[in-house]
């Protein structure tokens, strides 16, 4: 007569290997979770309950919370800056982790980033161009102060033979004190156009990118919409200069909204832009970087 005690002996103790092991892998899942930075306004702030980010908006329309649209969860955070408008010494509506210590970059360092940003079906040709996202640079004390961001994303005006596009802007110069002694003379100014402009969809970008003010640094970028997902690598740089050469005190911050660089000098075409953000993140490098700042998951 066969042993039926023998022949179900061992199931308590797989059931118990298996439970350990769902642990372990539901344990290794969040702890890939390493991003310094996550804003996804869900709890119905403007600073997304993350101590340490800024708000740089002229009026109570500037910076709001907005229920009725997000990429991710209920809510995102809504920039409208209208001609006219100056906050920060200049036309913009914008949120800043200047001060979240964790999410600053210096040379020499490399950090993944995440973000999506909604251009609405109602956005307008414009003449001059809206910065939509910038890695923005604090300045040593002979800097110039009116520097440009060490690179931002702007969205591209149309012209009479290219339609709008999503541009990434990268600045650098390797000279320490150069904006005092020569002006721009070493500034590197390089574009990379990293996808059309497609308005009412949330578009999706997530970058890799290594800080060096010599021609040793990295940029990578990928990009999707809500409309046509699956990731896409739309940039893949090497051996390249993004960033300034500062004194060891200096620091760079993300920034992102809206921001009008033209209204400085006088009025365009369009009279107020406003643009939505979500699922902002910044994780350190490492094997699980992506999945760390992805916007989506």
């Amino acid at each position: 007569m066969p042993d039926r005690r023998k022949k179900g002996c061992c199931r308590p103790l797989l059931l118990t290997l298996l439970t350990v092991l769902s642990l372990l892998v539901g344990f290794a899942t969040s702890a890939s979770a390493d991003a310094v930075l996550r804003a996804t306004y869900e709890d119905g702030s403007t600073t997304s309950g993350v101590s340490g980010i800024g708000l740089a908006g002229c009026c109570s329309y500037s910076l709001t919370v907005d229920s009725s649209l997000a990429r991710t969860g209920s809510d995102s955070v809504r920039s409208d800056v209208k001609y006219g408008d100056t906050a920060a010494d200049g036309p913009r509506a914008e949120s800043d982790a200047e001060s979240v210590t964790a999410a600053r970059f210096q040379p020499g360092r490399t950090y993944w980033y995440g973000f999506s940003v909604y251009i609405p079906s109602t956005w307008q040709e414009d003449t001059a161009e809206d910065i939509v996202f910038q890695w923005h640079h604090t300045k040593s004390s002979c800097d110039d102060p009116d520097r440009s961001p060490s690179m931002f994303l702007e969205v591209l005006p149309a012209t009479s033979t290219a339609a709008s596009k999503l541009r990434l802007r990268v600045n650098s110069d390797p000279v320490l004190c150069d904006y005092q002694d020569n002006a721009s003379a070493n500034l590197t100014k390089t574009s990379y156009d990293l996808a059309s402009l497609t308005t009412g969809v949330w578009h999706d970008f997530v970058f890799q990118v290594n800080w060096q003010y010599t021609d040793t640094g990295f940029l990578r970028a990928w990009h999707q919409t809500s409309k046509v997902t699956g990731w896409t690598q739309v940039l893949d740089a090497e051996n390249v200069t993004d960033t300034y050469n500062d004194a060891s005190s200096t620091y760079g911050y993300l920034k992102w909204g809206i921001y009008k660089p033209a209204w400085r000098n006088g009025a365009t075409d369009v009279t107020e832009r406003v643009v939505w953000h979500d699922d902002i993140a910044v994780a350190p490098d490492s094997t699980t970087g992506f999945q760390d700042v992805d916007p989506t998951r």
